[in-house]
């Protein structure tokens, strides 16, 4: 896995008209061309950027000697609203979660994308924006499966970051020379595209947050329209024997108040609208195990009118990491209430 911490003169851009709009995961928006670096760069501690659960070191190519002048692996592409950067790429033996069918196999490639918009939301196909392309100029599209974690992307706010992989199947044993063609934002116009190539490494860094809205400290109450919420108190915990994280995890269960203004019923759906994040944007969803271990940790929460509920969330991360940020999306319809609150 490759990831870059020194900002170059070598940041690429990808252009075209762009406006926003944005509605649930799919979003519309644009930008115009802009060189330079990113806001925010620099290598990550270990602890905030581990590898993968069920990845090897996946192999990242040779080393760029000046020959392609296009992005290499590493590379930042990036315009006045998005970044976008792949940081390693491997095929199905790479993967134990991967099975090769029928002699053909997947290209897995470890994309990075961030907002770098000081006040707007920007929205991301995960899946749509990304085309992997080999050498005879064969084209293969993302697939739902695939190792986690998956790019979660879907609507970022100002200054946030979303990490993971996206994996392209059905490609060929003995495909070679690839290149990934990003297109990440969808909407009305002409958008922005660029071309990575993934045989060659090059200058780039890692997208970490940048957050240009309010991250909340424990014990904070938030409110959007007739919610308020409030993330109480984090704890950490192995599983109570019967049901445990895997080797080198943890459970992270984040107690929470839901409060209900509204005179009609709330539900709030956690697996869709609350996740897990750590500083270079990778998500984490709400865990299975988790809600089997706790009595607690709730598969969704249900307010009456005018009361609260005190429930609880349950993740499994690995040990130790951090920082750690929760998210939750109090309208998972419409964009604008991604509250964010800082774990540890």
């Amino acid at each position: 896995m490759t990831d870059r911490s020194r900002c170059t003169d070598d940041t690429h851009t990808f252009g075209g008209s762009r406006r926003r709009y944005l509605a649930a995961l799919l979003a519309l928006a644009g930008g115009a061309p802009l060189a330079g670096c990113a806001s925010e760069s620099g290598s990550s501690p270990a602890s905030e950027t581990p590898a993968a659960t069920d990845a090897a070191t996946a192999p990242t190519g040779t080393r760029s000697t000046g020959g392609t002048d296009g992005p290499a692996l590493g590379d930042v592409v990036e315009d006045d609203r998005l970044a976008v950067v792949a940081y390693s790429v491997g095929r199905s033996a790479d993967f134990e979660s991967l099975e090769v069918l029928n002699g053909d196999g997947h290209v897995v490639v470890e994309m990075g994308v961030k907002n770098t918009h000081g006040s707007e939301y920007v929205g991301v196909s995960s899946r749509g924006g990304f085309t992997l392309r080999d050498a005879d100029g064969t084209e293969y599209h993302p697939t739902v499966a695939g190792p986690e974690p998956r790019l979660d992307a879907g609507a970022l706010a100002p200054g946030e970051a979303a990490r993971g992989f996206v994996t392209f199947d059905r490609v060929p044993a003995d495909a070679t020379g690839f290149s990934v063609d990003v297109a990440p934002t969808a909407g009305p116009g002409d958008l922005g595209r660029a071309t990575i190539d993934l045989e060659s490494d090059g200058e780039g860094r890692t997208l970490t947050h940048d957050f240009a809205v309010p991250v909340h400290d424990l014990g904070d109450t938030t409110e959007y329209r007739d919610t308020r919420f409030t993330a109480d108190a984090v704890r950490t915990s192995t599983g109570d024997g019967a049901v445990t994280p895997r080797p080198g995890h943890e459970f992270v269960v984040v107690d929470i108040t839901v409060e209900n203004t509204a005179d009609d019923e709330l539900f709030v759906n956690t697996p869709v609208q609350a996740d897990l994040k750590d500083t270079a944007g990778r998500t984490y969803d709400l865990s299975t195990d988790a809600i089997l271990a706790f009595e607690d940790v709730a598969a969704s929460v249900t307010v009456d009118p005018e009361s609260s509920v005190h429930t609880a969330l349950g993740f499994e991360v690995e040990a130790g990491l951090e920082p750690l940020y929760l998210v939750v999306d109090l309208d998972s319809i419409w964009v604008g209430g991604r509250t964010f609150y800082r774990l540890r």
